[in-house]
């Protein structure tokens, strides 16, 4: 006799925790997707605010020295914000994370996990934990290509041992994945690219550890370091950062477009030099002649600067235009 499907979902869910039972649509709170900030507040408007998916992943590429690592942890500031009850894990295989940078952008030492580790099958097992808990926010893979498989030192040089760490991706990631979407977990994972040698024509770059980077990712942010970033005295404080979209499930982009960002060493984006940005880009600031740009404050009383350096000092001495201002840009 076949089983009813209540009976069918009572036996699926035995034991099992609320949020991985199985339910009808009608009896779960929504099939969307919710979102975090990048912290660029230009990143976050071009992409309509939807970059880092809660329940999804998000993949962060680029060479070395590009500011991946950085940027993970300015988005585990705001995941941290988004969610004051909840902790944020960092999966540490580069170990490079310092006191310095959680202190540079913000982060709350009490809601962070750093676990320092090389290791590939600790690293997984890791995340499929804390991708159990609803108490975490986010969880921060730091990087692919930094963590090795003990299976492969077990290995004699015989042995065929290519592929081994791309299959335990392939076949660990989508798990933690999945049980990161149960929970409105943010999944952060950052990989570098690698030349490969054998590639004569075409695009030579790769990206270590396997198809996941091509099927998983909600989002797939690709980082270039440009020019440096000089201050007054001529010191270097960060640098021109190039990004590309080279996915997005929100959206749709095209990959060879670039965006350019200023990243700064202490404390990341710079969101009111960004803001000034949209609102001229938007024309709620009005750029004229010898780059006047006019724009109305919050008592509908036309103001005048030169230049979006000078825009910028204004929004940081007027707050409450600058807020007024940025209200305009929602309802536009």
């Amino acid at each position: 006799m076949a089983n009813k499907l209540e009976d069918v979902l009572k036996k699926l869910n035995k034991g099992k925790a609320e949020q991985d039972q199985v339910k009808k649509v009608s009896e779960i709170e929504t099939l969307n997707l919710d979102f975090s900030s990048s912290g660029s507040a230009y990143l976050d408007y071009y992409m309509d605010n939807k970059v880092i998916p809660l329940g999804a992943m998000t993949l962060l590429t680029g060479w070395e020295g590009s500011g991946k690592s950085s940027i993970a942890l300015i988005i585990a500031k705001y995941l941290q914000e988004k969610f004051p009850e909840k902790t944020v894990v960092v999966l540490d295989g580069e170990q490079t994370i310092t006191d310095s940078h959680v202190e540079r952008f913000g982060l709350d030492k009490n809601r962070l996990i750093v676990y320092k580790d090389s290791v590939l099958e600790n690293m997984l097992d890791t995340a499929e934990a804390f991708s159990q808990s609803e108490e975490v926010s986010g969880i921060v893979i730091d990087s692919i290509k930094s963590f090795y498989s003990v299976a492969i030192e077990a290995k004699s040089a015989e042995e065929f041992s290519i592929g081994v760490e791309a299959k335990k991706l392939g076949t660990r990631l989508p798990i933690i994945n999945a049980n990161c979407a149960r929970r409105g977990t943010a999944l952060i994972v950052l990989n570098q690219w690698r030349e490969n040698p054998g590639v004569m024509h075409g695009d030579s770059k790769v990206l270590p550890g396997g198809q996941f980077n091509k099927y998983m990712p909600f989002t797939h942010l690709d980082f270039t370091k440009k020019d440096l970033i000089r201050n007054e005295k001529k010191e270097v404080v960060g640098h021109k950062l190039d990004v590309r979209i080279r996915k997005s499930k929100a959206g749709a982009y095209d990959k060879k477009e670039v965006i350019t960002l200023n990243f700064y060493y202490d404390g990341g984006f710079n969101i009111v030099d960004e803001y000034a940005q949209i609102f001229c880009e938007t024309e709620i600031g009005k750029v004229g002649g010898a780059g006047w740009i006019t724009f109305p404050d919050r008592f509908g009383e036309e103001k005048k600067v030169q230049g979006t350096d000078k825009f910028a000092e204004y929004l940081k001495a007027n707050p409450e235009d600058f807020e007024f201002l940025k209200q305009q840009l929602n309802v536009g």
